[in-house]
């Protein structure tokens, strides 16, 4: 057995799920998102951006394949009221039915070895972007562990169900902490608009494809990667200030308080300091600049370890 360095599940009240199921479901999506829906295996997830026509990120989302014309899209409660009538625009005549599942499921994040919680009867897939189920209830393989040394899951099951749950924890704190730690980031309501996919790393992630053809912003994301150098890049930084960081703060370089060097992704408390993902300019991170929260005089950050290479890639 993996050995786990946490064991814990967490409600994830702030994820719901999207709903799209019928005959032209694969090929709807498929022409929607910026990763390879067409190619996506049944019972497998995959993460994946959402653009406007201008390449800039209105949503990044986990997406399952849960049959051969049925998709769950799981993103934040709060953009994804936003995100299912943009996508109701686009159908047309396909057939096609998408339905916020915002009344109907809960979402649990599971740190540590699944099958160890008598309260999940689905046996977990041993691989990482897999899906198994039972009946309308999923259990997806976030991360087998291999690498971080954690084994995570996300479990997604009927919202009557949630009694059986009694011992999750309502923070939403140590999963983001995971997130932050794996470099995959969260496009809130507050950050829409505000990147590119590469901005975000979603390229090194594996959420871009860019041999799959047209999608909103398709043309801005392939010319950024095969003609532009990517300017700005998410990096783990890291704080030992007490304000807490929120989406869409700034951040400046000491000293240059005319212009931002960047934005805060998400940050989650780890110990006595704070742990963030922030978009900076990749000439601040190679210059060791003092590079702090807020205003110049805000709290210093220090760029982190980063789990896949970045610069290395410009």
């Amino acid at each position: 057995m993996k050995t786990s360095n946490m064991d814990k599940i967490m409600m994830l009240d702030d994820l719901t799920s999207l709903q799209v199921s019928g005959s032209d479901a694969t090929k709807f999506l498929h022409a929607q998102f910026t990763n390879d829906l067409a190619n996506l295996p049944v019972n497998s997830w995959q993460y994946s951006g959402y653009c406007t026509p201008k390449g800039r990120l209105l949503a990044f989302m986990t997406i399952a394949r849960i049959d051969e014309n049925e998709y769950m899209l799981i993103l934040p409660v709060e953009i994804s009221e936003k995100v299912l009538p943009r996508l109701r625009m686009f159908v047309m005549r396909d057939d096609v039915k998408i339905t916020s599942q915002i009344d109907h499921i809960r979402i649990i994040g599971i740190a540590g070895n699944a099958s160890a919680l008598t309260d999940i009867a689905i046996p977990a897939s041993g691989e990482s972007g897999k899906v198994t189920k039972d009946g309308r209830s999923y259990l997806l393989t976030i991360d087998d562990g291999l690498t971080t040394n954690t084994e995570r899951y996300m479990y997604i099951f009927d919202s009557d169900e949630i009694n059986r749950f009694p011992q999750a924890d309502s923070s939403r704190n140590d999963w983001t902490l995971l997130d932050i730690q794996a470099g995959i980031p969260a496009i809130t309501a507050a950050t829409q608009e505000a990147f590119v996919p590469q901005m975000v790393n979603l390229d090194l992630i594996g959420a871009v494809n860019f041999k799959k053809g047209c999608y909103p912003g398709q043309e801005v994301v392939a010319r950024v990667h095969y003609l532009g150098k990517i300017k700005q890049r998410m990096f783990i930084a890291k704080s030992d200030g007490k304000t807490i960081a929120l989406p869409d703060d700034k951040v400046y370089i000491n000293g240059q308080e005319d212009k931002t060097a960047g934005t805060v992704v998400q940050s989650a408390i780890i110990g006595s300091h704070q742990l963030l993902q922030v978009v900076l300019q990749t000439a601040a991170v190679i210059n060791n600049a003092d590079i702090r929260l807020g205003s110049i005089n805000g709290d210093k950050l220090i760029v982190d370890s980063q789990p896949y290479s970045i610069l290395e890639e410009e």
